[in-house]
């Protein structure tokens, strides 16, 4: 019997959704860009409801594109901060893949005591971009140059051999996305991406999980070391023969890496009592 399900509640006066489920540590999982939430966490969120509380929700514009996008990485922070307020959550364990990794990155810098630690999965956040970019980007002929390289290296059907160790296991959803002539994701995630990202803090020490068969530009085994050496603190796990989406590939794998790290950060922050131990009421 699943333990997971659809809520629907209202943020800003507008639907949204989320799926809710577990009990414990809360879990905010942001999915990427090619859809919602059930596509990118579904593989996991079960396993994940047995040690703690799932929040997965499904992002304006992108996993619910019957409500406009949010434009900016900033908006989105906003939206995940009066969703946890919604739900009654003070402050959650975020998690996200790809385009999730830069909302909460986002979240985690603007709202820092709300966030008890990151995961970044199979994603570098979106660097802060000269103000002229998001001008130029909103003119008609960049824009429709800027949408039409994103369409090529992320929303076209030849990304699967790229994001996949195994194209066989991409979700049929995905599948859709990436074979329809005009995926609504792409035009909110485009508004996201002319815009830049926020100067994230250097001590935000998040686990990078990384699908070690990952080939999408800028997302390679190499990428991801490079952004382990670029944050002190951080720690970077390697799942073989997954890529892009390993929570999809290696759920097992992935729960495994995730919620070892949880747990021995949860335990490190109790407070101890005499002779180095935890004190029985932490």
């Amino acid at each position: 019997m699943s333990t997971v399900s659809l809520k629907e509640i209202a943020i800003d006066g507008r639907p949204a959704s989320v799926h809710v489920g577990g009990q414990g540590e809360p879990l905010l999982l942001v999915h990427g860009a090619w859809g919602g939430a059930p596509m990118h966490w579904g593989p996991v969120w079960e396993r994940f409801s047995e040690r703690f509380r799932v929040i997965a929700p499904d992002l304006p514009g992108i996993g619910r594109t019957d409500t406009p996008g949010l434009g900016s990485l900033d908006a989105y922070a906003r939206w995940l901060e009066r969703l946890l307020d919604e739900l009654g959550v003070s402050s959650a364990w975020c998690i996200g893949n790809s385009f999730g990794v830069s909302v909460v990155s986002s979240f985690a810098t603007l709202f820092a005591s709300r966030c008890r630690g990151l995961v970044f999965v199979n994603g570098v956040p979106i660097p802060p971009l000269p103000r002229f970019v998001g001008w130029l980007g909103a003119r008609p002929l960049p824009r429709r140059v800027l949408r039409a390289l994103m369409r090529k290296q992320t929303y076209s059907p030849g990304v699967l051999g790229r994001a996949y160790a195994d194209p066989g296991r991409a979700p049929a959803a995905l599948r859709d996305v990436l074979e329809s002539a005009n995926p609504p994701e792409l035009e909110a995630v485009l508004d996201v991406a002319i815009q830049g990202g926020l100067r994230a803090p250097l001590s935000l020490n998040p686990l990078l999980v990384w699908g070690e068969a990952d080939q999408l530009l800028g997302n390679s085994a190499d990428d991801a070391k490079k952004l382990h050496a670029s944050l002190p603190g951080s720690q970077l796990t390697f799942i073989p023969a997954t890529g892009h989406m390993p929570q999809v590939e290696n759920p097992e794998a992935f729960v495994d890496a995730v919620s070892r790290f949880i747990e021995a950060r949860a335990a490190a922050a109790r407070p101890r009592g005499f002779g180095g131990q935890a004190s029985p009421g932490a």
